[in-house]
């Protein structure tokens, strides 16, 4: 044990670490630090904590060395005492940049914020960054990039029974409840999902007969609101899980989901895109992409003739271009750290990817041949924006991005490449949707769970009042965080929020909910509320047969795919839209792979692409074999 201090071992064998019964022994705790490399001695010398930021899944933030790291049903957790400094560091295990944002943290007994939080960076960063931390209570951390990365440190007062979560939470949007309310709970409960693969949901018969859902929290005492002391085993939930379902109506063409938490035995980094026929609903296709070690596959387009997969890879700084037919790589191109979304321009074809750890949106040649501009969405001397997913107008000449840095979105002249407009939206916006005719947009905004509606045009936002500019529709509007009384629909942590082709409905993923919300374009009012899987995550729309369209769902920490039909008697509202297929996202005998998948088969579903595209503006440049599979309505989805 050469080079862990005298102090770090007296912390470690101390009865209050001891007291995390059934989690680990201190014997355990110290011989795994033994195990770790000479440099991570050095930092438990001078740090009581340190997390090793990495490229995943679940422990994203992994404690490595200190003797505040506990192996408590999860990697990411600390327990320090009051004073202790913990370093977050991002170095060799992953391959971009990343933030170490304060997600939430306690509040004094004055009711002050504790230790000048929010703890944040101007801007994503390679290297290390400390935090001192004093006040007893519960401390979350998050990248603002990728925001299932998650931290958690509980600093601890000894001469208290439990481990201090502290009397309140305050979120970094200022939404402050108790420790022990129903959105406590919420975000208690989600830590052990998110960061462990263990609690994922399985919903595939074949591994998990019994279709059961167990998220295990360890049997650990904490001392909540009221100085209540209660085991977190107690928030630990066994249920079951819905089985497969294959839709009664086919759709069109094919479906590709990126399963971005799936392992494959020829390489290091996760990550596999999934293709779904949807004539059949068979898993048709997987690219794993080894020969690249592809890296957290992300989101995905296509060209003009629907030829190619474009695919971000989230934690790398590379774009790779694949065949879709074939899944033969075709180039691995450049693009801006941690690329996270891409599209088409619908009148040239060229690709644009946001770079979501820099300040741009890269804009490169039909197929990604090679980079022509980077079109940045602040104006100089700004912070960069940290773009995530922007969408593009139907003819091409606007951009809009949420800028997940700077809490607003940008609104750019895609030709000249000139920023027209910047909206302040909520914390850590996340994703965005255009109106068809680019009249209006809607960005979602993660923590805050909320979406914006921005007018591009004319005021056209819906109001009781009247048309406006801007709008926040607040999806947490029907719920009591406290009691956690529900009133109508809802939607926590809302991620991707796409408008349907023809304009109706805007369909938003809610990971914390587990929820699919719909709003109605024309009231800009939630109507309609569906269930999800654990991580509800991607959206995108697709063509049904013989008419209308599906809502194709994923999530991220469960391996199905959910097929919603927003109109199923087809009379323009979505009140009685309804989930009709569930469709698992594992490779069968028939499945052409360029890779073994071996672990969390099928899970970390994130970005959604239907094939044939069915888009205002890209719908119309269709090549024949697509056109003639869609009625006249899907081939001009507006007039």
């Amino acid at each position: 044990m050469k080079g862990i201090s005298l102090h770090s071992i007296q912390f470690a064998l101390s009865p209050r670490f001891l007291r995390i019964a059934g989690v680990v022994g201190a014997v355990a705790a110290v011989c795994a630090l033994g195990r770790e490399p000479v440099l991570e001695f050095v930092h438990a010398q001078s740090f009581a904590a340190v997390f090793q930021l990495n490229d995943g899944p679940g422990p994203w933030f992994r404690c490595s060395a200190g003797a505040g790291c506990v192996q408590a049903g999860t990697q990411s957790l600390a327990v320090v005492s009051p004073g202790s400094v913990v370093r977050f560091i991002g170095g060799s295990e992953t391959e971009t940049v990343h933030t170490t944002t304060s997600l939430l943290w306690p509040l004094t007994s004055a009711g002050d914020n504790a230790d000048n939080m929010p703890f944040d960076q101007a801007k994503a960063f390679r290297g290390a960054q400390a935090v001192t931390l004093n006040t007893p209570g519960l401390y979350v951390f998050v990248c603002k990039l990728h925001p299932f990365m998650l931290a958690a440190v509980i600093v601890d007062d000894a001469n208290t029974a439990g481990l201090d979560l502290g009397e309140q939470i305050r979120l970094v949007n200022g939404v402050t409840v108790p420790t022990l309310s129903d959105l406590g709970v919420r975000l208690l409960r989600a830590f052990w999902v998110i960061t462990n693969p263990q609690n994922y949901q399985d919903h595939n018969p074949a591994t998990n007969p019994g279709l059961t859902w167990l998220v295990n929290l360890p049997a650990v005492d904490v001392r909540v609101t009221g100085g209540a002391v209660i085991s977190l085993a107690s928030l630990s939930i066994k249920t079951t899980v819905d089985p497969p379902m294959t839709p009664a109506v086919a759709g069109v063409g094919e479906v590709w989901v990126d399963t971005e938490y799936e392992n494959t035995a020829g390489k290091a980094k996760p990550g596999t895109a999934t293709a779904v026929d949807v004539t059949t609903w068979q898993v048709t296709k997987k690219a794993a992409l080894p020969q690249i070690n592809m890296n957290n596959p992300h989101n995905m387009w296509t060209d003009r003739d629907q030829t190619v997969i474009y695919q971000t890879q989230w934690f790398s700084n590379r774009m790779a271009v694949f065949d879709r037919q074939t899944l033969k790589l075709l180039r691995n191109v450049v693009v801006g750290d941690a690329p996270a979304h891409v599209m088409t321009r619908v009148d040239t074809d060229q690709v644009h990817v946001s770079a979501n750890g820099d300040g741009h949106v890269t804009e490169l040649s039909p197929f990604g041949g090679h980079v022509q501009r980077r079109i940045p969405v602040q104006f100089q001397g700004e912070n960069p924006g940290h773009p995530h997913a922007h969408t593009m107008s139907f003819d091409g000449h606007t951009m809009v991005t949420p800028n997940s840095n700077t809490a607003d979105s940008t609104r750019i002249d895609v030709p000249s490449g000139n920023i027209v407009d910047k909206t302040p939206t909520g914390t850590l916006p996340i994703a965005t949707g255009m109106m068809p005719d680019a009249s209006k947009y809607y960005v979602s905004n993660y923590v805050d769970s909320t979406i914006t509606c921005i007018a591009i045009g004319p005021p056209s936002c819906h109001t009781a009042g009247g048309p406006v500019a801007v709008k926040t529709i607040n999806l947490l509007a029907n719920y009591d965080p406290v009691t956690g009384a529900v009133s109508g629909p809802i939607g926590g942590l809302p991620i991707q929020t796409p408008v349907s082709p023809h304009g109706k409905w805007v369909i938003t993923a809610n990971t914390l909910t587990a929820t699919i919300t719909i709003i109605d374009t024309a009231t800009d009012e939630l109507v309609t509320m569906l269930p999800c899987s654990a991580g509800c995550h991607g959206v995108n729309f697709g063509a049904r047969a013989g008419g209308g369209y599906y809502a194709y769902v994923s999530s991220k920490f469960s391996n199905d795919l959910l097929v919603v039909d927003p109109d199923p008697d087809d009379d323009g509202s979505a009140v009685d839209a309804a989930i009709v297929g569930r469709i698992i996202l594992v490779d069968g005998a028939g499945t052409l792979k360029d890779d073994t998948p071996t672990l969390n088969k099928g899970m970390g579903g994130q970005g959604v692409l239907a094939i044939p595209l069915p888009y205002n503006g890209w719908v119309q440049n269709l090549p024949p074999f697509w056109k003639e599979q869609l009625t006249p309505d899907q081939q001009q989805p507006i007039p």
